[in-house]
């Protein structure tokens, strides 16, 4: 119990970290938020999903300055190192919890095979994800910034997005 304890201190602790970290890069909570409004849609990120792999430039202005975008928003989801640890500590601590419950005998033993090989593959995700996310997005920026510069700017009516959703009373 009282290594769960530390994991999850730990993992606390690496969240706060986070928090500080995109405090100090200028990427206060309520503006993470702002961002990902702001993000390309899942069928424009599919579009340029060969691009962000490869690392290439985009054939067009366009599709270049798509590209970057989605790249931005990748490194402001992948870049902050403090909170994929953070993540992978929770779910340490999770796994040390269950383990350390079948062993008492509180839990099954199909338990632990049930939930070990899921909380390990979620465990090894997210630091193994940004470490493949992190130097795709920053090479996708580096060939597209230049093009994606003659590109014309995205029109911007004025609208949030939520206008067809609300209803008139």
């Amino acid at each position: 119990m009282g290594a769960a304890a530390l994991l999850l201190a730990a993992a606390l602790t690496c969240l706060a970290l986070g928090a500080r970290w995109n405090r100090l890069h200028g990427r206060p909570n309520w503006k993470q938020r702002e961002l990902a409004a702001q993000a390309p849609t899942s069928a424009e990120q599919r579009r340029v999903r060969p691009y962000l792999r490869s690392g290439e430039t985009a054939p067009d202005p366009e599709l270049a300055r798509l590209t970057v975008a989605t790249a931005r928003e990748r490194l402001r989801v992948w870049e902050n190192p403090w909170q994929q640890y953070g993540y992978f500590l929770f779910i340490a601590a999770m796994l040390f919890n269950l383990a350390s419950m079948t062993v008492t005998g509180n839990a099954s033993a199909g338990v632990l095979y049930v939930f070990l090989p899921v909380l390990a593959a979620l465990a090894a995700y997210y630091p193994l994800k940004r470490r493949r996310a992190v130097p795709r997005a920053r090479r996708a920026i580096e060939a597209n910034e230049e093009p994606a510069a003659r590109a014309p700017a995205p029109s911007d009516d004025g609208t949030d997005g939520w206008e067809p959703l609300l209803k008139p009373y």
